[in-house]
């Protein structure tokens, strides 16, 4: 049932959060025998995770002192809040993901052990209702998807990892350690990205399935439908419900990954910004890498932002395959009935995802998530602009000094 290709784009993503740690327990994911099973949790793992959470909490401290001494933000006082902002931003980050697994570590394992419990269930209704080639082409589109996903996350890398090796004022022991620090700190926030959004590729492939069922159910000339309206309905509550769940236990690192996008953007924005007016000198290579971190970040959000949308919009908007069933004769009031409940039962249940219960994540915060960005870049450069027309300069402060003495 599980594509090859599928799964093994998702046993990379899994891989990732492993390394990290990020897992409440260790799974076995073997997409071939069509079986994932949870492995009982070893004395090793739990050892591994503690030491990766200390030393992804503890290493902070080695990011600092250098950057702060780097010629480039030495007299620029945006760029110099803008690096407090990221390192206060990775702390928050680094606790919230590693207390948010240590905390609710059993919550998260009755997560794993209910969602195969829901694979089993339902998979003998794909099976049995979803045409194989129209679920075979699904799930490589998905892969497709969540390949390109990763690809986008590490060219973004690797343009982050060249600019800011361009922006080393000195290459010594203590430059390359800090340098290497925030190398490994944009891993982690990789690999927790890249876990979020295949998440969202399961989900949204869950709520497709379920489209494809009706899609089917509907072309089919065969007796007894109400069976098959009941158990998809089924699974289409214990989707939501298990979305909900998901959302609601990784709710607060969830949040840190919008915050840190939302920052991290800004301040490569802003970075162009003084790379184009010539604050920051850089060559042709520099201004390439710089072009292309841009590009990729911004690309990585919007795929992001869109996937968000398809899980809500795929959920939300499956009422709207059931009107199909209207032209069907009504003389099957057994599957007339089963149609009502699963019409009402949509009514009641609908996919909100929230960001601490404030924010709903939909169309309209996407475009005002970009529309803060570009707000937040225009009114640092009035800043910018305003510092060029009062220099600091120290010899521009002597030179004052002396023309009020004379006078």
């Amino acid at each position: 049932m599980l594509h090859s290709k599928l799964g093994r784009v998702m046993n990379l993503v899994y891989y990732h959060s492993v390394f990290f740690a990020l897992m409440g327990t260790t799974l076995r994911i073997r997409s071939y025998k069509k079986t994932i099973r949870l492995d009982k949790l070893s004395r090793t793992y739990l050892l591994y995770s503690l030491f990766t959470s200390a030393f992804m909490f503890l290493n902070i401290y080695y990011m600092v002192p250098q950057v702060l001494l780097d010629s480039y933000i030495k007299y620029n006082i945006v760029l110099q809040l803008n690096f407090v902002v990221m390192v206060f931003l990775r702390i928050m980050s680094v606790l919230c993901c590693y207390l948010t697994i240590w905390l609710k570590r059993r919550k998260i394992i009755k997560l794993y052990r209910n969602s195969l419990i829901y694979w089993k269930r339902f998979r003998n209704i794909m099976d049995a209702i979803v045409n194989k080639q129209e679920l075979k082409d699904l799930q490589i589109s998905l892969a497709r998807t969540m390949m390109q996903e990763i690809m986008v996350l590490y060219a973004a890398f690797l343009f982050s990892a060249l600019v800011q090796y361009q922006l080393l004022n000195v290459v010594n022991k203590r430059s390359l350690l800090a340098f290497s620090i925030r190398l490994i700190h944009f891993l982690h926030l990789l690999a927790v990205k890249m876990a979020f959004y295949g998440l969202l590729i399961l989900l949204n492939h869950q709520f497709v399935v379920i489209h494809l069922a009706l899609n089917t159910l509907h072309k089919k000339k065969v007796g007894k439908k109400w069976k098959a309206v009941r158990s998809i309905a089924t699974m289409h509550l214990e989707t939501l419900q298990l979305a909900r769940s998901i959302f609601r236990i990784y709710n607060v690192i969830h949040t840190t990954v919008f915050i840190n996008m939302f920052m991290a953007t800004m301040n490569i924005l802003y970075h162009a910004v003084q790379f184009s007016n010539k604050t920051i000198k850089s060559d042709g290579w520099g201004i390439i890498c710089g072009n292309g971190l841009i590009f990729f970040n911004i690309w990585g959000t919007l795929m992001f932002m869109e996937m968000l949308d398809k899980v809500v919009t795929s959920c939300n908007n499956t009422g709207q395959m059931l009107r199909q069933f209207n032209d069907l004769p009504s003389e099957n009031k057994t599957l007339q009935r089963e149609l009502d409940i699963f019409t009402m039962q949509l009514k009641r249940n609908h996919l909100v995802i929230k960001i601490c219960g404030l924010v709903e994540l939909d169309k309209s915060f996407c475009l005002s998530f970009i529309a803060s960005i570009l707000s937040n870049v225009i009114i640092l450069m009035q800043f910018d602009l305003r510092r060029q027309q009062q220099p600091n300069h120290p010899q521009y402060l002597t030179h004052l000094i002396r023309n009020q003495s004379d006078v």
